[in-house]
């Protein structure tokens, strides 16, 4: 499942360097004006579409997919032109787009994408996607007309087909004699010059089929540090920085950023959500009503106005409204002490001093967090264990390192921890799937909760097509509810920032992608 895609990018994402990497000029005022700035925590790689070692947002600038995930999940054409799914789900047509080559000038065409769709779909190590999982045969019908036949429905197939790797289409002449990926050759609007540890620069692909870029070069910086990162904004070294997935921009940051006059912050809508979840085998959380007054005791828009700055939504739902099949938005609970000590005392729970006592066991909660994991967790666990305090709760944060957290979430090693839905385009199935599933193994991301009354209502959904999706998918929001199974926190905004050389900005539909083509360089 999804697992394997997201275990390697995970831990990627949360490497640490301690040196800044070297700025190396460019050659001419004229060049420079025709190069965009961006900042990326972490080297480029290979960007190899079978190996999960790269980083993912760059992958976006170069390679592109037969369908693009777009605003609020819409999907929309890039090299498929148009697609048809059969009734019975087995079946999906696709009409390619014409005229379309390589950055090598190699040309796109249906052999092209199956020979591409042939390498990762049907292999046991892409089992993670379920249209690959499904794959029985692939068909070309004409040059231009491509068929996947599959074993059984795929409700999220066309979704899948947007994500960043492997499904995206690499030039045949970019592989030597065993397949092995060779070079990063695409047909996106972008192709690399230069890439190493400190920098990965591209020019514009004079065969791009697509808008051509209105600036000639990027420059992607390597520039770990989120400070470093900051400064170099605020003194013309970088135009852009942002992006969970380039180079994240911490709420308070932003904040500070957002006084200076010659930088605009952009805050959007986000398609992740943070959530507080309960251990099932914790013994003290067996009790639904603890989980119920530890929900209760949660004070949501304050965790909004001092975590993040005001740039996140307080909510009580799984997926934020722009995730596709997110279910009927519940209301956001008022905060209740009264009513949370209530809860506890008719399920036997006594106050004894400043703790609640049952079956000579105090109500005391381990609540396990990783600042390598999720910047800002500590603070916002902090915050938590004061809000719980007031009930009676007693809870003490334990900070571990990335390693750690990975080793113990799985084997649900804490009474309490944080995690994350995966976002666009993963999400509504990706999370569903790898995080609730019992008998999926979702690797070190753990479980968000685990119940066998759980698993088939899940399955249901997954499978579900047409008109009964969406009721289906209602159905696993309203047991999460009902068993208060999972807190959901806040839905954070996505956080970029630019100075004054950037004209228009737009932000793609997920943090997966990276930023180019709809930007604008003012001089």
């Amino acid at each position: 499942m999804l697992n394997k895609f997201r275990r390697t990018v995970f831990i990627l994402s949360t490497l640490l360097f301690t040196t800044l990497a070297t700025t190396i000029p460019i050659t001419s005022s004229a060049q420079e004006n025709q190069t965009l700035r961006i900042a990326i925590k972490q080297e480029t790689g290979n960007l190899d579409l079978l190996q999960n070692v790269s980083a993912l947002s760059t992958y976006s600038l170069i390679f592109e997919p037969l369908i693009r995930y777009g605003t609020d999940g819409q999907l929309q054409p890039a090299l498929a032109t148009s697609w048809i799914t059969s009734d019975d789900g087995l079946t999906l047509s696709f009409k390619l787009r014409k005229n379309v080559t390589f950055s090598d000038g190699s040309p796109f065409d249906a052999q092209t994408a199956k020979w591409n769709l042939e390498r990762w779909m049907g292999k046991p190590e892409f089992s993670w996607i379920g249209i690959s999982d499904a794959m029985k045969s692939i068909e070309t019908n004409g040059q231009y007309d491509l068929v996947i036949n599959l074993s059984k429905p795929v409700p999220a197939a066309l979704y899948e087909l947007t994500i960043i790797r492997p499904v995206r289409f690499l030039s045949p002449k970019a592989v030597d004699a065993r397949g092995n990926q060779t070079a990063p050759i695409g047909t996106g609007p972008w192709v690399v010059t230069e890439n190493n540890n400190s920098r990965t620069l591209l020019t514009r692909n004079k065969n791009y089929w697509g808008n051509t870029p209105s600036f000639a070069n990027m420059e992607l910086k390597v520039v770990p540090d989120e400070l470093a990162r900051s400064n170099g904004l605020r003194s013309g070294d970088l135009d852009i920085i942002g992006g969970d997935w380039a180079s994240p921009l911490s709420p308070r940051r932003a904040r500070s950023m957002q006084r200076d006059p010659n930088v605009a912050v952009v805050a959007e809508p986000g398609t992740t959500s943070i959530l507080l979840t309960y251990s099932p085998k914790s013994p003290l959380l067996q009790d639904k009503s603890v989980r119920e007054a530890i929900d209760l005791s949660l004070e949501r828009n304050a965790i909004v106005a001092i975590i993040y700055e005001g740039y996140a939504t307080a909510t009580a739902n799984l997926f934020p409204k722009v995730i596709p099949y997110s279910g009927n938005r519940n209301p956001l609970p008022q905060r209740d002490i009264q009513a949370a000590r209530t809860k506890l005392e008719q399920a036997g729970w006594t106050r004894s001093g400043n703790s609640w006592i049952k079956d000579g066991k105090a109500l005391e909660l381990e609540l396990m967090v990783s600042e390598e994991a999720l910047p800002g967790s500590r603070r916002l666990a902090e915050m938590i264990q004061g809000q719980l305090s007031e009930t009676g709760i007693k809870v003490r944060v334990s900070s571990v390192d990335n390693a750690t957290i990975h080793d113990r979430r799985p084997v649900f090693q804490y009474d309490l921890t944080f995690m994350a839905t995966y976002g666009a385009p993963y999400d509504p199935h990706g999370t569903l799937a790898n995080l609730l599933l019992s008998d999926v193994d979702s690797g070190p991301d753990g479980k968000i909760y685990m119940s066998p009354e759980l698993d088939p209502v899940v399955r249901a959904a997954l499978n579900a097509q047409g008109a009964a999706r969406e009721e289906k998918m209602q159905a696993i929001y309203n047991w999460l509810s009902e068993n208060m199974a999972v807190s959901p926190l806040v839905s954070p905004k996505r956080l970029w920032a630019h100075n004054r050389r950037v004209g228009s900005f737009t932000l793609p539909a997920t943090d997966y992608q990276m930023l180019g083509s709809d930007v604008t360089l003012s001089d």
